[in-house]
């Protein structure tokens, strides 16, 4: 249900160091905003297959070691995550 409909639909944080996207030469400057679509993400099909489809599978252990450790963000994550 939370891959579905997640509580929130993004996820805001902004930069506080200069940070350089990995495999980008896109630099982020402090102050930047940034925004983690995270409804886009969990109905993404390159993660979840078939993405409008309930599947309690999807989070089996098995499933879960092999998903990308940030394609599950219900409530957030890192220090402001609200659980």
């Amino acid at each position: 249900i939370l891959r579905k409909n997640p509580p929130g639909t993004s996820i805001i944080r902004q930069v506080f160091q200069h940070y350089v996207i990995p495999g980008t030469k896109v630099l982020l400057e402090p102050g930047a905003k940034v925004l983690i679509p995270v409804y886009a993400i969990h109905r993404d099909s390159d993660y979840y297959p078939n993405p409008d489809i309930f599947d309690p599978e999807r989070f089996s252990e098995e499933a879960k070691r092999t998903r990308h450790s940030m394609a599950y963000l219900p409530f957030g994550d890192g220090p402001k995550n609200c659980i």
